[in-house]
């Protein structure tokens, strides 16, 4: 089994993404408004300029080694994805859909002590396009994804998750929720 370690940039928080393979998930690029904000949000806007490189895996993957008071969660609404910040140092970690039974979490490639793991970007989520509309690049990297997250809920291993509680489904944190003035601002910058 590959794990690879990960850390925050001041490396309070660590931990190891297990199955750490090309075929263990989804290296993708995104460049949706929300992941543009929230790097704009964790101070890495430069992140969200060429997209937002992040691997798509289920989070029984996921395991945090030392740090887990660092982990700051914040959203754009009581239902959208929520991002992980390392509070310590600013840093996103890692994304996760609001209800955990929709087994999927994303982790910052820039987190991964070896990125070369994973293999190189598949795909590439909501690209604009010149008609204004947006589209994704390799729809079969995300048929894998769904699949794994699938798999991972008629299994039960979405409840091993360190985001949240498996009896009450809320995150394992607080929630801290951004306004969507706040959040066109961030996207203003």
């Amino acid at each position: 089994m590959t794990e690879v370690p990960f850390s925050c940039a001041c490396g309070k928080l660590n931990g190891t993404l297990s199955r750490a393979t090309p075929s263990g998930g989804n290296h993708c690029k995104c460049l949706c408004d929300s992941c543009r904000a929230g790097a704009v949000y964790c101070k890495t806007p430069e992140l969200a300029e060429g997209g937002l490189a992040l691997f798509l895996t289920t989070p029984d993957r996921i395991t945090i080694t030392s740090g887990f008071d660092q982990l700051a969660p914040f959203s754009f609404g009581a239902k959208n994805i929520i991002r992980w910040q390392a509070k310590c140092c600013g840093v996103q970690m890692f994304s996760t859909p609001a209800n955990p039974k929709m087994a999927m979490t994303s982790i910052s490639t820039a987190r991964l002590t070896d990125p070369a793991a994973i293999g190189p970007v598949r795909s590439r989520a909501f690209v604009p396009q010149p008609n204004g509309k947006t589209k994704h690049e390799n729809i079969p990297a995300f048929i894998g994804t769904v699949a794994r997250v699938v798999r991972a809920r008629f299994t039960g291993r979405w409840k091993e998750t360190p985001f949240f509680d498996s009896v009450s489904l809320e995150p394992t944190v607080a929630v801290t929720l951004i306004s969507k003035e706040d959040r066109r601002a961030l996207l203003a910058r």
